[in-house]
């Protein structure tokens, strides 16, 4: 039988056995054993063998994986982040102003140093950016195209998640509209999205509301959180800033249905107040920055969180105060147009009650029986002192503590909506600088953990 021919790693052999290649290798050992020691006995620099530090020192032998090319280089395994350095909280909030989200409440001139020296740029009102550094009158701004630059803090809003941890955040015109008036739906708003308003949040490690109010005003409303913080108590926040047209939308429809219904009208016009009490027609405080719809929550429980090295104390275990529910019919209630009677029905004890839901555009939830000067300092005590205006009708005891933690804090009460509280300072100097709130405030965080923020640092 003829020989049949194959072959072995490119090699053509006969028969059917492969060649013993391990054999030929061994014989040729001895010759190449010879060639290496000329090789090395010709070196002028021989080098003594190499030490055990020396050793230490030679690079790891890399192992392929399955599936890894023998060509493709091995990556190096990632190394494990060093734990993020705190950065200490030397401002006058939970946590530090490093890294908070700034939104332009007004068209910003961008300055070269805090002493608002040479203008380097401008950026429009509506324009977000990461505060990197804050000064008396200043803070230094990242922008998102990475320019740099300083601020005045009169023209700015700040994030309250990003410094106030422990208020507990609902903007429910961001998520679900409550607006209601005598408990019945306002067309294309109840019930629906107003307005965009969450995002990530890099510093707080979570999705959160993006709740800005002027940068003033929010020092004001860290006092107000420490004071309800002493009663076991923490603020719960339903809207700072609103945009103009969803101000606009939510009056309109207002509006509409006023001119339907009568005892609507009668409701936003009883004892000389108008439709602008409880949803300003033009512009109101809540698109200067300068105003908060709030209510409280008792807290069982709090807890120590950690924020990239910062503790700020929040709630753990907390039940929000309940809400009057608006009804009709029956003996009792506030009469308007027609012969319905509308009332809110509340316990004996209201120590834990607000008097109408949140958001309830009507006379029922007034803080006081009348209008008061809304701008003048102090003008709803002297009107309440002189006995021109009362507490509501259904005013409570968990109202009244809502009110004494926001005027002891600075800012004043709204005679129309027991949730509403203004910062008139705050107001007047966003006005004077021009703001409108004809801005979104968006859905794209620029908050950075304190210790990224001041890394952009000059």
């Amino acid at each position: 039988m003829a020989q049949r021919w194959g072959h072995y790693q490119g090699v053509r052999y006969r028969g059917k056995r492969r060649p013993n290649y391990l054999l030929r290798t061994v014989a040729a050992l001895p010759v190449l054993a010879i060639i290496l020691s000329s090789a090395l006995l010709l070196r002028p620099d021989r080098e003594e063998p190499p030490s055990d530090s020396s050793l230490s020192r030679l690079p790891d032998i890399s192992v392929i994986s399955p599936g890894q090319s023998a060509t493709e280089p091995q990556r190096p395994p990632e190394p494990r982040p060093d734990p993020e350095p705190a950065v200490e909280n030397t401002g006058y909030f939970e946590l530090p102003v490093e890294g908070t989200h700034g939104i332009a409440l007004v068209d910003l001139r961008i300055s070269a140093d805090e002493t608002g020296g040479e203008r380097t740029g401008a950026a429009p009102a509506g324009t977000a950016f990461t505060i990197l550094a804050d000064r008396e009158e200043r803070v230094l701004a990242r922008f998102q195209d990475g320019t740099q630059g300083w601020v005045a803090k009169d023209c700015i809003m700040v994030n309250l998640p990003d410094l106030i941890p422990s208020i507990l955040y609902r903007d429910s015109n961001a998520e679900r509209s409550l607006m209601k008036n005598l408990g019945s739906d306002l067309e294309g708003i109840t019930g629906q999205v107003l307005y965009e308003a969450k995002a990530y949040n890099k510093k707080l490690e979570r999705e959160e509301y993006i709740m800005p109010v002027q940068y003033h005003m929010a020092r004001k409303l860290m006092d107000a959180q420490q004071l309800a913080r002493e009663q076991n108590l923490t603020l719960v926040l339903y809207e700072g800033f609103r945009p103009y047209d969803t101000q606009t939308a939510v009056a309109n429809s207002l509006k509409g249905l006023a001119a339907e219904n009568p005892d609507t009208r009668a409701s936003i016009q009883k004892n000389g107040f108008n439709i602008s009490y409880y949803i300003n027609t033009e512009l109101s405080s809540h698109q200067t920055g300068s105003a908060v719809d709030v209510s409280l929550a008792q807290v069982d429980r709090w807890e120590e969180r950690s924020y990239h090295g910062n503790t700020a104390s929040v709630p753990e275990a907390y039940s929000e105060f309940s809400y009057g529910e608006i009804l009709t019919g029956g003996q009792e209630g506030v009469q308007f147009s027609s012969k319905a009677k509308y009332r809110s029905q509340l316990p004996e004890d209201t120590r834990r009650w607000m008097p109408t839901p949140m958001h309830e555009l009507s006379y029922l939830s007034g803080a006081f029986t009348g209008p008061t000067a809304t701008y003048t300092p102090g003008a709803w005590k002297t009107a309440l002192e002189q006995g021109k205006v009362q507490h509501a009708v259904y005013w409570t005891a968990g109202a009244q503590t809502l009110q004494d933690i926001f005027v002891a804090a600075g800012m004043e009460p709204l005679a129309s909506e027991w949730w509403h509280f203004n910062d008139i300072e705050a107001r007047s100097t966003a006005k004077k600088a021009g703001a409108t709130g004809r801005f979104q405030v968006g859905t794209q965080s620029c908050s950075l953990s304190p210790a990224e923020a001041v890394a952009y640092l000059p």
